[in-house]
């Protein structure tokens, strides 16, 4: 089977949590990850001011070679409307439902919703958010996390894990997830 790659990209003011959870049980799982900032500097930095180096910057990035784009929440969720090149390819890999997947957490859904592809799609956000994720049209629900074709949707810092384990069910298959919930004792 062919190693699987995704990327997460990081804008100023992104949730920790919903960044580096992924990352962490992702890479346990033996999936790349890659951290994309999507200015022109590897320096971001988080809600309470932690400062991240990512791996790469977007304008660097293939996008062809990930599998999967990831995008934590966090109050600077609308900073991802400063990169047009991102916001492009996020509908691409959501239009490709057999190969590209997309994952967003908290208010990070509403950036997708936005794009106008979680339409009549089930979703879920941070509960402040969902008066700007009903704007796109999707079926809203109160689920930890959601996976509705290629696209998984989650609530806020507090379903990080659940984030996480959907998304490596979704990669790599559910005992994998399992596997790796064992591995971190989180049942």
């Amino acid at each position: 089977m062919e190693k699987k790659k995704v990327a997460v990209f990081l804008v100023n003011g992104f949730e920790e949590i919903e960044a580096v959870t992924p990352i962490d049980l992702l890479q346990r799982a033996g999936i790349n990850v890659d951290t994309v900032s999507i200015t022109k500097d590897n320096l971001v930095e988080s809600a309470r001011r932690m400062k991240i180096l990512a791996d790469k910057i977007i304008d660097d990035i293939d996008f062809s070679e990930y599998d999967m784009l990831i995008l934590p929440g966090g109050p600077g969720f609308k900073n991802y409307f400063d990169s047009q090149l991102l916001l492009d390819k996020i509908v691409e890999f959501s239009k490709d439902v057999e190969n590209k997947k997309v994952a967003a957490i908290c208010a990070a859904p509403t950036v997708l919703s936005s794009l106008g592809i979680l339409e009549g799609k089930k979703a879920v956000c941070f509960p402040a958010c969902e008066e700007d994720l009903l704007k796109g049209n999707p079926i809203l629900t109160r689920e930890r996390v959601v996976k509705d074709e290629n696209i998984i949707t989650s609530r806020s810092a507090g379903t990080a894990l659940d984030f996480a384990l959907e998304i490596i069910s979704e990669l790599l298959g559910k005992k994998e997830a399992e596997r790796i919930a064992d591995e971190i004792v989180c049942k």
